[in-house]
C-alpha cells in the first residue's frame, strides 16, 4: 500500500472487536493498531502486512504522542476510538476516586485527546468513530463508572458533530451491541452484589445470543467505509437496529 494513502488508526486493537476490525480493515487499508499488550499486537500483525502495531496506553499523554509519531507525515483517513474499560464495577459510591478517574481517562479523555493530537493529520473527509454502548443511555446498577463515562463520550460525539460540521472531518458514534469479547467474560465473572444484572449476561452467553466479533467488525466496517457522510454522522448507529440496512 502506498504511504500516500490515508491510514486507519484503531485503538483497542489487541482483542475482541478491535482485533477483528483490524483484520477486516487491513484488507484494504494500512491500519495502525494501537493497544497496550505487545505480545497480542505482534501476534495480530503476523501475516497481516496491512497492520502496523503501536504499543501504547491511550490514557497516557506520552503514549498518545507515540501514536502520533507512528502516523508520521501520513494522513489519517479513519480514527476509531474502540479502546474502553468496564472497571471499576460495583456500587458507584464505593469506588475510589482514582478508579473513577482511570475510567474517565480511558473512556472519555483519551478519545478527546487523541482526536486533538491527530486532527492536523486528518485527510479531507476523514472520519472519527466512537465505539459507544447502550450503557451510555441506560443506567445499570454496578456500572456507574462505565455508564457515566460512556454517556460523556456520547456527548463528546454530539458536541463534535456541531463543531466539526465545517472542518472537513465527520464524526460518528456506534453501538456494537453485546459482543462475545473479553469484556463480556469479565462481566460474567462479577458477583450479583457488584452487578445485579450479571445473570442476564450469563444467560445470553449460555443461549448463544452474543454477536461474534467478526460480525460486529463487518457492521462497523460497513458503516465506516460504505455510508455517505450525512447518515454517518447524523445519529448514533445501533447494530440491532441497523444491521439489515448496511449488511444485507
Amino acid at each position: 500500500m502506498s504511504e500516500a494513502e490515508p491510514v486507519v488508526v484503531l485503538t483497542g486493537a489487541s482483542s475482541g472487536i478491535g482485533h477483528a476490525l483490524a483484520i477486516r480493515l487491513a484488507a484494504s487499508h494500512t491500519v495502525i493498531a494501537v493497544a497496550r499488550r505487545q505480545g497480542a499486537l505482534e501476534q495480530l500483525a503476523t501475516g497481516q502486512p496491512g497492520i502496523e502495531p503501536c504499543i501504547a496506553d491511550v490514557a497516557d499523554p506520552a503514549d498518545r504522542a507515540r501514536i502520533a509519531a507512528a502516523v508520521g507525515n501520513r494522513r489519517v483517513g479513519y480514527l476509531i476510538h474502540n479502546a474502553g474499560t468496564l472497571e471499576p464495577v460495583g456500587p458507584l459510591l464505593e469506588q475510589s476516586t482514582d478508579a473513577i478517574r482511570q475510567s474517565l481517562a480511558v473512556n472519555v479523555e483519551a478519545p478527546i485527546a487523541l482526536s486533538q493530537a491527530l486532527f492536523d493529520h486528518m485527510a479531507t473527509g476523514a472520519r472519527i468513530l466512537h465505539i459507544s454502548s447502550g450503557a451510555a443511555h441506560r443506567a445499570l446498577a454496578g456500572w456507574g463508572a462505565y455508564c457515566t463515562s460512556k454517556a460523556a463520550l456520547y456527548m463528546v460525539y454530539e458536541v463534535l458533530k456541531a463543531e466539526l460540521s465545517n472542518r472537513g472531518v465527520v464524526i460518528g458514534s456506534l453501538r456494537p451491541g453485546v459482543v462475545d469479547t473479553p469484556m463480556q467474560a469479565l462481566i460474567r465473572q462479577q458477583t450479583s452484589e457488584d452487578f445485579p444484572a450479571v445473570d442476564q449476561f450469563r444467560a445470553m452467553k449460555a443461549n448463544h445470543q452474543l454477536t461474534t466479533p467478526h460480525d460486529c467488525a463487518r457492521f462497523i466496517a460497513a458503516v465506516l467505509l460504505e455510508t455517505d457522510a450525512a447518515p454517518f454522522t447524523e445519529r448514533e448507529w445501533d447494530i440491532r437496529e441497523d444491521w439489515h440496512s448496511v449488511c444485507d
